[in-house]
């Protein structure tokens, strides 16, 4: 017998010898193929890499996220060479290795992120239908909707949705439970890049931007306005699914079942709200619920859409204040702000309207909107605003230049902003205007509401 146990013993120790021998050299296989991939000689790394995922499949994840960068590179050159062959053979090598990654490593923190980024080489290069799309992108979103970024992601995966719904394989309340969720997703994404922005706007307002913050605005002032545009586009293709014939029979239907839950009617109440379906009597009934339950920012706001839906603008206006005085995030003040700012304009109060916008651009610096409707205060008051012609008219250079901060700020609304400054300088005095009055460099004192002073370009 104690023979037998040496003999077993030798073997176990000569097969955990073996095993050690293994690991050792995955470890050395992978510590020279990931040499190269930091060195992006992906070419280089292939040779490693394919025999890591022969020999060593279970070792690491990171052969997974290295073999992502070599194909990722390689599908990348293949269109830059409309090699179509290779791009399937690419994109298909990826989805395999995303597959092998979950296969492997089931329990992942990198799931949720493989997920999207597997359903997004099947989007990019159309392989796979809708229903597997929606199956893969609602596996990644389920696990870590903080892990779903990309707009394109986020577009396909509604797409795939709408879809799904038309075909009768999910219901009409889990396509607009998740369009609220995604919508979510876009607002805390704008919201984030929006805030980098403003502070990166700041340095360079100050001339103390870095060569590295500087690549990072231009990237941000690029790719912020893709989820407002991928917003619209979902909004485009949930169509009239969205409008009020649909939603108020949903949210009538499924109020007792929701009438405690905070959220659900917080989100039906915003959705009614935005399909401008506020005039039904089940929106009164969602605010008055919510108010009842969880008086916060949101009920205040409600109740103030409620209020002025039926012209009772100063009850409005209380709400939007309490609304304010009910939230610390400084962006839902912006809004109530801004509300207020338009509420204002609209009751011909041009000062007050002005003070507000100003306080929605205190809270919010790269507001557009508030910079916009401050340039047409402005220039529908250019025939009150001076004692001449030519001083009427150089209240458009006020106008062009609240249009143009808006442009600068807020790169969604940059392109028609821009157009709004042109279309009013092109009212203001003419550059044959300022020199035969001899004005050039000159201030004008603006003597309506508007006050403070105007300078006349040189040239």
């Amino acid at each position: 017998m104690k023979r037998f146990y040496t003999l077993l013993g030798l073997i176990l120790f000569g097969s955990l010898g073996l095993f050690a021998q293994e690991s050792n050299n995955c470890d050395v296989t992978l510590s020279l193929e990931h040499d190269y991939i930091v060195s992006r000689k992906y070419d280089e790394a292939l040779k490693y890499w394919n025999q890591l995922i022969k020999d060593c499949p279970k070792h690491s994840e990171a052969i997974y996220a290295d073999g992502t960068k070599i194909f990722k590179d390689k599908l990348k050159k293949a269109k830059a060479a409309k090699n179509d062959a290779k791009v399937k053979e690419y994109a298909n090598k990826l989805i395999e290795l995303y597959d092998k990654w979950l296969a492997y490593f089931p329990n992942s923190k990198n799931a949720a992120k493989v997920y999207h980024d597997k359903g997004l080489v099947m989007l990019n290069n159309k392989i796979g239908s809708k229903e597997e799309l929606y199956n893969i992108f609602k596996s990644g979103y389920d696990l870590n909707k903080n892990k779903f970024t990309n707009p394109k992601a986020i577009y396909g995966y509604f797409d795939a949705a709408v879809y799904m719904y038309k075909n009768k394989k999910i219901s009409f309340e889990d396509l607009i439970n998740l369009y609220n969720d995604l919508m979510g997703s876009i607002d805390k994404l704008r919201d984030k890049y929006t805030l980098q922005m403003e502070e990166l706007q700041k340095k360079e307002d100050a001339g103390e931007l870095m060569k590295k913050e500087e690549k990072k605005l231009k990237a941000i002032r690029k790719n912020l306005p893709v989820y407002t545009i991928v917003a619209n586009n979902m909004d485009k293709i949930l169509g009239e699914l969205g409008d009020c014939k649909h939603l108020v029979p949903l949210y009538k239907r499924t109020f007792d079942a929701n009438k405690d839950n905070p959220g659900w009617l917080r989100k039906a109440a915003s959705n009614l709200s935005k399909k401008d379906c506020s005039n039904d009597p089940i929106f009164e009934k969602l605010v008055v619920q919510l108010d009842k339950i969880e008086p916060s920012y949101n009920s205040a706001y409600f109740l103030g859409i409620l209020k002025e839906k039926k012209g009772k603008i100063n009850e409005a206006i209380s709400y939007y204040k309490k609304a304010i005085s009910l939230t610390d995030k400084a962006y839902d003040k912006a809004k109530i702000y801004y509300k207020l700012a338009k509420l204002s304009k609209k009751r011909g109060q041009k000062a007050q309207a002005r003070t507000y916008a100003l306080k929605a651009l205190e809270f919010k610096p790269s507001m557009g909107a508030a910079y916009l409707l401050i340039a047409n205060l402005y220039a529908s008051s250019a025939n009150s605003c001076g004692d001449d012609e030519f001083s009427k008219r150089a209240t458009y250079w006020l106008a062009a230049s609240m249009a143009d901060r808006a442009a600068k700020v807020d790169p969604a609304m940059a392109k028609t902003a821009r157009k709004m400054a042109a279309a009013y300088r092109a009212k203001a005095p003419s550059k044959t205007d300022v020199f035969m009055k001899g004005m050039g460099g000159k201030k004008i004192q603006m003597k309506c509401w508007i006050g403070g002073s105007v300078t006349v370009p040189k040239n």
